[in-house]
Parts: C-alpha cells; sequence; structure tokens
C-alpha cells in the first residue's frame, strides 16, 4: 500500500515489520531474507505494540500452534500413542495429563497433586492449576474443525453439506476407542454374574469343599469387576476429552462468525446468545454422554442368549420386555427434540425481549413502560415453563421406568416359568436376577443418551445455520 506525499513516495509496511523502508529495493531485499528473520522482526512488533498499548502479549497460543506443527510431522496419532505406555515419567508436556500413562490417564491419578493441593489450602486459587493443555485449545481445535466444514462445502455444496458428518469425522477415532472401552466395560459386567456367581452358587451347593476352586471363583469376580471399572473410567475419560475439544472448537467458530456478520437479519440477538451459552453445552453432552447407547444393544443381547440357554423360551419374555423399552425410548426422543425445538423459539425470543429492556431502560422507565413490558415478558416466560414441564414429564418417565423394568421382567419371567411347570432352583433364579441386574445399567443410562443426542442433534442444526 502506498501513500504518496508532496516530495517524496515512500511505503507503508504490512503488519509484522519492524522497520519503514523508503524505497521499493529494500522492500525487495528484506522479501528475500530468512524465514528466520521475519518471525524475529513479528515478534518484535506485537511486543512493542503490545508495550505501547500497556497490554501483556501471550504468546502461548502461537507456541502450541508452532509445537503441534511438528508434531504433525512425526505423525497424527504420535501424542496419542504414548497413552498405551502403561506408565510414563516424562514431564515434556505444559499439562500432568499429556503426561499421563495408560493406567494413570484410565485411574486420572495424575489429579492426585491438585487433589492434595486442595486439601491443605481448602480451596484452589488460579495460579494452582494448571495450564490449559495445548491439545484442549480451542484455537487448535477450532481450525481443524474449519478445515474439515471447508472440506465438506467443497465437496457436497451447501444444501447437502452436513455438520453432523464433519463432527463425526473430528471425534470419530476418540469415540471409537470410547466404545470399544464402553463394550469391555459391558462383558466384563456380565460375565462376572452370568459365569461366575453361577459357578459360585453351585459351589455353595456342594457337600465337598475345595478351597483353590473358591478362591479362583473369587478372585475371577474381583478382576472382572476391576476391568468393569477402569474401562468405564477409561470411557469417561475419553469422552469428556472428546466433548471439551468439540465445544471449544465449535464455539470459536461460532464466535468468529459472528464478529464477521455484516447484519442480523437473519439472527436474533437473543438466538446468537442461546448458541453460545446453550448448545455449546448441549454438544458436550452429546458427546460426554451419548456413546454410552451404543452397549445397551450388546448386553441385551448377551442376556437373552444367556437367560434363553439357562431357563428355556421362557426367558425370552424378559428379554422381550428389555428390548421393548429401546423403542419407547426412541419415542421419548421424538418427544424430546419436538419439545427443545419449540422451546428454542421462545427462549430466543425472551432473551431479545430482556435485551431490549436492559438498552431502553432509560426510556421505559421514562415513559412508564415498567408493567407493559413486564407483563410480556412474564407471558413469553410462561409458555417457555410449560413446554419445559411437558419435556420433563416424559423424560421423568423415561428415567423412572427404567429400575423398573429388571423387577417386572423378573417376576413375569419366573412367573411364566412356573407355570409351565418348569423347575426353578435358587442358583438358577439369583443367576438370572444377577443378570437382569447388570442389564440394569445400559436402561440407566439410555434415557440420559438419548436426551443429550436428540438435544445435541437441534444444536447441530443451529450452528450450522450460523456457519452458512
Amino acid at each position: 500500500m502506498k501513500d504518496i506525499d508532496a516530495r517524496t513516495e515512500y511505503v507503508i509496511p504490512e503488519p509484522g515489520c519492524k522497520t519503514v523502508n523508503r524505497k521499493s529495493l529494500r522492500l525487495e531485499n528484506h522479501k528475500e531474507r530468512g524465514e528466520t528473520q521475519k518471525r524475529e522482526l513479528c515478534e518484535n512488533a506485537l511486543e512493542t505494540a503490545g508495550r505501547v498499548e500497556g497490554l501483556s502479549l501471550d504468546v502461548s497460543t502461537h507456541s502450541c500452534i508452532q509445537i503441534l506443527d511438528e508434531e504433525k510431522q512425526k505423525g497424527k496419532y504420535h501424542q496419542s500413542l504414548h497413552l498405551f505406555k502403561p506408565f510414563r515419567s516424562s514431564t515434556k508436556q505444559q499439562h500432568p495429563v499429556d503426561n499421563a500413562g495408560f493406567f494413570s490417564f484410565m485411574t486420572f491419578s495424575w489429579l492426585t497433586s491438585l487433589a492434595f493441593t486442595a486439601y491443605k489450602k481448602g480451596q484452589l486459587l488460579l495460579e494452582d492449576v494448571w495450564p490449559l493443555s495445548k491439545y484442549e485449545s480451542s484455537e487448535i481445535n477450532s481450525r481443524r474443525l474449519e478445515r474439515l466444514w471447508q472440506t465438506e462445502l467443497k465437496e457436497c455444496g451447501q444444501e447437502n453439506a452436513s455438520l453432523n458428518r464433519v463432527i463425526w469425522k473430528f471425534c470419530q477415532t476418540r469415540l471409537v476407542i470410547s466404545v470399544i472401552c464402553l463394550m469391555v466395560t459391558m462383558v466384563a459386567g456380565f460375565c462376572g454374574p452370568a459365569f461366575l456367581v453361577k459357578r459360585l452358587l453351585d459351589y455353595a451347593a456342594l457337600n465337598e469343599s475345595n478351597l483353590q476352586y473358591g478362591l479362583l471363583l473369587c478372585l475371577g469376580l474381583f478382576l472382572t469387576e476391576v476391568i468393569r471399572s477402569w474401562s468405564l473410567a477409561m470411557t469417561w475419560a475419553l469422552n469428556y476429552r472428546t466433548a471439551a475439544r468439540l465445544r471449544g472448537a465449535a464455539l470459536t467458530m461460532a464466535f468468529d462468525k459472528i464478529l464477521k456478520l455484516k447484519n442480523m437479519k437473519e439472527k436474533s440477538l437473543g438466538e446468537l446468545i442461546n448458541i453460545c451459552s446453550s448448545d455449546g453445552q448441549r454438544l458436550f453432552e452429546a458427546v460426554a454422554v451419548g456413546s454410552l447407547l451404543a452397549g445397551g444393544p450388546l448386553v441385551a443381547i448377551l442376556g437373552m442368549i444367556y437367560n434363553a440357554t439357562l431357563l428355556g423360551p421362557t426367558a425370552f419374555l424378559g428379554s422381550a420386555i428389555f428390548i421393548l423399552f429401546y423403542p419407547a425410548m426412541m419415542f421419548v426422543s421424538r418427544l424430546t427434540v419436538y419439545f427443545r425445538r419449540k422451546c428454542i423459539s421462545v427462549t430466543d425470543e425472551r432473551v431479545q425481549r430482556m435485551n431490549e429492556v436492559i438498552s431502553y431502560i432509560k426510556f421505559i422507565k421514562m415513559y412508564a413502560w415498567v408493567k407493559a413490558f413486564s407483563q410480556s415478558i412474564l407471558k413469553i416466560r410462561e409458555e417457555e415453563r410449560q413446554i419445559l414441564e411437558y419435556a420433563g414429564y416424559f423424560q421423568s418417565i423415561s428415567v423412572g421406568i427404567a429400575p423398573v423394568v429388571v423387577v417386572i421382567a423378573s417376576v413375569l419371567t419366573f412367573s411364566v416359568h412356573m407355570l409351565l411347570g418348569y423347575d426353578l432352583t435358587a442358583a438358577e433364579a439369583f443367576t438370572v436376577v444377577t443378570v437382569f441386574n447388570a442389564m440394569t445399567f445400559s436402561l440407566k443410562v439410555t434415557p440420559f443418551s438419548v436426551r443429550s443426542l436428540s438435544e445435541g442433534s437441534v444444536a447441530v442444526d443451529r450452528f450450522k445455520h450460523l456457519f452458512l
């Protein structure tokens, strides 16, 4: 860019240049310098600007990007593969979770030092908490999500572009590993009651005692519980970290898009506030809890096969009750999506009206419009409350039915089994009940998973409209 003076022609440099060159020849020589000198000039210029404005320059984000670019050359999963090491003593990374080994990451033992600090002080201050891990940085993750979104737009166009597919590509590796850990949890939780408890009951009914056999059964039951609890902890650890990355990336893209909006004809202020405050959390919950839905069908099929082998055809009655519970959850999810979409529009209107009241409170007071505006806001709030009540009723029904399903399935199975003239021993009855209890976990998390996925789908649609 050139600025012509009356006597002198000089060049105004672009941001990042440290000096002003008065001749184009010097500018060409300056461009031929190495990348190292350019980087130093940019840093000096930024530091000078920060001192002039009285601001402290934080270059941690730029250093994180530089480090990630260097690690990208080593491989996409270079850092993640270190988690498979059982134990690590590395302190290269800034955050302890990035230095954690497999057992430390799975058991959250990397939080031990922070827990001791909180116990000693009775509180946690900002200087006690570690800096954010560079792998959870919103700048890093938003760049990756933006790249995937732009690729989706180029391949499919705006009309056929799917943000759901982009989010799946963003989270697919970690979610697949999380689902595998969940399957290990379900299988371990099923094998303990189904096989080891049955053997223990049969062993207790014997007249002869075999101490070694009994101890092996107890040890096996202990190991299955350890595997179940540790694999479930690994699932939560992966889900929470993946959800934090997605939430930061989506909100950063949303903020960037809002800052570039030239007008707000299509988007109201209330809608933008809800997207940034509420919908980001919906995405977090959908990733953190939604994947738990995958364990339900597996444990239902295993339980049905095992009970049918143990009791015969009558076991299908109890298993059918479990299977019918999932279509009911799908129906509840449809209702949840309906009420969620309906409530969002009302919430956007309420937030917009409240923003108008706060912005023009002086005029409202001056012309005595307080009562009129308050009644208008109360009317909108009453409509919003009614919709939330309907959604809460259906959600409460689904949550309340889950624990009762086990009792209903057990009673119907045993009643029909005895009415048909089949024998039922105490070992068989107790084993069937424990298997049903093992299947209860999937039933308990199913309502929450369905609700989070339903609300997350609505949030994804709102983010897609904003990005487009």
